[in-house]
């Protein structure tokens, strides 16, 4: 790619606190609550997209030297699809929803509003500076915010084109990108926002949530973590190879999602090297480092610190291990440790570099996994065994999970995205995004006077009379006895032989009782 992308301008830290007010007072307006306004900003912003698909592309490749297919693959054509979608189904999401409540509230027919917070702010990541920028934004549009969007620095060419998309796409009243290192994001975490979404490290994490707490400000915090690659004895180890270099090569490493280590027995220790170093040269023939294919480190400073964890480790180095400064290469290396205390055990990479283990016993393995870091952001397990991939998943915390492949519960703009404890807290996309940038309001309207009548139990002089009508009509019966066990019913009997198909019960429930009336009806006629 030829185009050079010249970096945005910083915004002056004097013009901050300005643009944040000026976005209030376009949100206590009014303004972004009609559901075709959040249409329209997502039509304007899906052909901004569109539109600049080849500059979007050539930033990926000045920022990340990022092919086109893989930048228009994760943060191009990604982004549009679930604009569409989210098009689709924003008049749905949006809907009041009326609640099932007891009998002394249904009259007053409650319900939940789904209302936009107010102003959000969302800082985005360098290593996809498009879709964990926007992909929170939908969310923020389609339930009715104003947002402030602060692209990271450290891609440069991407927040760039981020700042032409959104500047000339949508509402300048209503959105806002602010550009600039750490005074300037320092800045804007003064301001008082009404809800934050952070993707990054969790260092940077903390401080995001401290300066939140001031404000009494909810976050969205998408942080990172060990993420571990479970490999069984009854793995398909040739698959599970595959899709490891697949899921490690995948932007150099440098996704929050990448496998962080893995965890191979001693019978499919061989098998996966072979694999892994056949795959690599099958993904990039021409050489890893003369691929198109292949992207690069970020900068210097992530380079040397990719680079010294190489140098750091007392492992052994089974696959690759090479670096290029200049170029700001990190060949895909494969290093077999010893432990957790290995230097590349001890925080997430980042980087195209996969240490591994050697155990056994799944239970040790499992063990393992849960000291090193028992929160990642993903967990990923190999196995033919489906009860055996159940028994892991239930012996194991994460954001999200994959079996029998990497990164994939993540590649869906329709399935919620977030971490667990140190790997964040709050998902978003698609409705959950929604969801995740409304308020649910709940709200209840009242029937009049007629209703006093019912509603007398409740006022004082609290009589025994009113207490034995409050019984009456609300009270409810346990199912269970004293020492916690259900009582099952007659029907709730036929329900489990039904599977929990409640018309299929029914249907059996009449066929018994006709059944059994039919069966009478014989008897009584041959007594005759």
């Amino acid at each position: 790619m030829s185009k050079t992308i010249t970096p945005p301008p910083t915004t002056p830290i004097s013009e901050i606190s300005a643009t944040v007010a000026r976005l209030r007072t376009t949100f206590q307006t009014h303004r972004t609550r009609p559901i075709e306004w959040r249409k329209q900003q997502l039509r304007k912003l899906w052909w901004g997209l569109h539109d600049n698909e080849s500059d979007i592309a050539a930033a990926l490749w000045q920022d990340l030297r990022k092919s086109e297919h893989e930048a228009l693959q994760s943060d191009g054509i990604w982004l549009k699809n679930a604009i569409i979608d989210a098009l689709k189904d924003i008049d749905t999401w949006a809907k009041e929803v009326p609640v099932t409540v007891d009998l002394l509230s249904k009259a007053s027919s409650p319900s939940i509003r789904k209302e936009p917070l107010g102003v959000v702010l969302i800082i985005g990541a360098y290593n996809y500076p498009f879709q964990l920028t926007i992909g929170p934004l939908l969310g923020a549009i389609a339930a009715g915010n104003c947002v402030v969007i602060k692209p990271s620095e450290i891609s440069e060419a991407s927040s760039a084109i981020l700042t032409k998309i959104i500047t000339e796409s949508l509402d300048p009243d209503a959105f806002a990108v602010i550009n600039g290192a750490i005074p300037e994001t320092t800045t804007l975490l003064e301001q008082k926002f009404d809800k934050i979404c952070y993707t990054g490290n969790g260092v940077v994490g903390r401080i995001v949530a401290t300066a939140a707490a001031k404000h009494l400000t909810p976050t969205i915090l998408e942080l990172g973590g060990l993420n571990p690659v479970i490999i069984t004895k009854n793995a398909d180890v040739k698959l599970a190879a595959r899709r490891v270099c697949w899921g490690k090569a995948l932007n150099a490493g440098q996704v929050c999602l990448s496998p962080d280590y893995a965890i191979i027995p001693s019978s499919k220790e061989l098998e996966f090297i072979s694999t892994m170093t056949t795959t690599w040269k099958k993904f990039y023939p021409s050489g890893l480092q003369s691929s198109p294919d292949y992207p690069r480190i970020v900068n210097s400073r992530h380079f040397h610190r990719i680079k010294k964890l190489i140098e750091s480790t007392s492992g052994e180095i089974r696959i690759g291990g090479n670096t290029d400064e200049a170029e700001k290469f990190i060949d895909l290396t494969v290093v077999k440790v010893n432990d957790e205390n290995d230097a590349l055990m001890k925080e997430e990479i980042f980087g195209p570099v996969l240490p591994y283990v050697v155990i056994d016993d799944l239970d040790e393995a499992l063990e393992f996994v849960n000291r090193v870091s028992d929160t990642p952001l993903a967990l990923y397990t190999f196995t033919t065994d489906k009860k055996e991939a159940d028994y892991i998943l239930g012996r194991t915390r994460s954001g999200g999970a994959t079996v029998n492949d990497t990164i994939w519960h993540g590649a869906s703009h329709k399935l919620a995205f977030g971490g667990v404890g140190e790997s964040g807290m709050g998902n978003y996309r698609d409705k959950f995004g929604f969801d995740a940038f409304s308020h649910h309001r709940t709200t209840v309207r009242q029937a009049g006077g007629w209703f006093e009548a019912v509603l007398d139990a409740r006022y004082p002089p609290y009589l025994p009379s009113k207490l034995a009508q409050y019984r009456m009509l609300l009270e409810k019966k346990p199912n269970f006895s004293r020492d916690g066990k259900a009582r099952v019913s007659w029907f709730g009997w036929l329900l489990s032989l039904g599977g929990g198909d409640k018309k299929t019960v029914v249907v059996k429930y009449v066929a018994t009782i006709l059944g059994l009336v039919y069966l009478k009806n014989q008897l009584d006629a041959r007594r005759r």
